[in-house]
Protein backbone atom coordinates (compact mmCIF):
# COMPACT_ATOMS: atom_id res chain seq x y z
CA UNK A 1 0.00 0.00 0.00
CA UNK A 2 1.48 3.35 -0.73
CA UNK A 3 0.73 6.87 1.24
CA UNK A 4 -1.83 7.82 -1.52
CA UNK A 5 -3.32 4.78 -1.14
CA UNK A 6 -3.47 5.02 2.59
CA UNK A 7 -5.14 8.33 2.19
CA UNK A 8 -7.89 7.05 -0.35
CA UNK A 9 -8.88 4.53 2.00
CA UNK A 10 -9.36 6.79 5.11
CA UNK A 11 -10.84 8.97 3.12
CA UNK A 12 -13.60 6.66 1.91
CA UNK A 13 -13.98 4.91 5.18
CA UNK A 14 -14.46 7.95 7.29
CA UNK A 15 -16.58 10.63 5.25
CA UNK A 16 -13.77 13.17 5.93
CA UNK A 17 -12.25 15.74 4.16
CA UNK A 18 -9.47 14.21 1.41
CA UNK A 19 -7.43 17.28 1.84
CA UNK A 20 -7.18 17.17 5.69
CA UNK A 21 -7.02 13.39 5.80
CA UNK A 22 -3.16 13.95 3.84
CA UNK A 23 -2.44 17.06 5.90
CA UNK A 24 -2.44 14.89 8.71
CA UNK A 25 -1.44 11.72 7.47
CA UNK A 26 2.30 13.76 6.22
CA UNK A 27 1.98 15.24 9.89
CA UNK A 28 2.09 12.08 11.64
CA UNK A 29 4.70 10.85 9.60
CA UNK A 30 6.96 14.51 9.97
CA UNK A 31 6.63 13.98 13.38
CA UNK A 32 7.71 10.67 13.47
CA UNK A 33 10.85 11.66 11.15
CA UNK A 34 10.82 14.49 13.77
CA UNK A 35 11.51 12.01 16.69
CA UNK A 36 13.68 9.72 14.86
CA UNK A 37 16.11 12.87 14.56
CA UNK A 38 15.65 14.39 18.25
CA UNK A 39 15.37 11.23 20.22
CA UNK A 40 16.65 8.26 17.64
CA UNK A 41 13.76 6.79 18.73
CA UNK A 42 9.85 6.47 18.54
CA UNK A 43 7.02 4.17 19.92
CA UNK A 44 3.75 3.39 19.18
CA UNK A 45 2.12 1.42 21.16
CA UNK A 46 0.55 -1.37 19.80
CA UNK A 47 2.07 -0.75 16.30
CA UNK A 48 5.68 -0.95 16.96
CA UNK A 49 9.00 1.26 17.86
CA UNK A 50 10.92 2.75 14.99
CA UNK A 51 15.12 3.13 15.79
CA UNK A 52 17.75 5.13 14.99
CA UNK A 53 21.00 3.15 14.70
CA UNK A 54 24.78 3.67 13.66
CA UNK A 55 26.24 1.12 11.47
CA UNK A 56 29.75 1.29 11.67
CA UNK A 57 31.71 1.17 8.01
CA UNK A 58 33.03 -2.02 6.65
CA UNK A 59 35.16 -3.17 3.31
CA UNK A 60 33.44 -4.18 0.67
CA UNK A 61 34.01 -5.20 -2.76
CA UNK A 62 32.80 -3.46 -6.30
CA UNK A 63 31.12 -6.41 -7.54
CA UNK A 64 31.06 -5.11 -10.74
CA UNK A 65 34.85 -4.45 -10.91
CA UNK A 66 35.92 -6.80 -7.82
CA UNK A 67 37.81 -3.52 -6.49
CA UNK A 68 37.65 -3.39 -2.61
CA UNK A 69 36.38 0.01 -1.45
CA UNK A 70 35.09 1.43 2.26
CA UNK A 71 31.79 1.84 2.70
CA UNK A 72 31.43 4.62 5.10
CA UNK A 73 29.55 4.09 8.31
CA UNK A 74 25.88 5.76 8.68
CA UNK A 75 23.01 5.79 10.69
CA UNK A 76 19.72 3.43 9.50
CA UNK A 77 16.19 3.33 10.66
CA UNK A 78 15.01 -0.35 12.23
CA UNK A 79 11.62 -0.77 12.83
CA UNK A 80 10.61 -3.83 15.42
CA UNK A 81 6.64 -4.58 15.26
CA UNK A 82 4.78 -4.55 18.65
CA UNK A 83 3.40 -8.43 19.98
CA UNK A 84 -0.18 -6.96 19.22
CA UNK A 85 1.03 -6.21 15.52
CA UNK A 86 2.45 -9.38 14.95
CA UNK A 87 -0.44 -11.12 16.32
CA UNK A 88 -2.92 -9.30 14.21
CA UNK A 89 -0.87 -9.97 10.98
CA UNK A 90 -0.41 -13.35 11.67
CA UNK A 91 -3.91 -14.33 12.43
CA UNK A 92 -5.60 -12.84 9.04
Amino acid sequence: MTKSELIKKIHRNNNLNFVEIERIVNEVLNEITNGLQEDGKVVLTGFGTFEKYYQEGYDGINPSTGEKLLVDGSYKIRFSSSKKLKDLVNNK
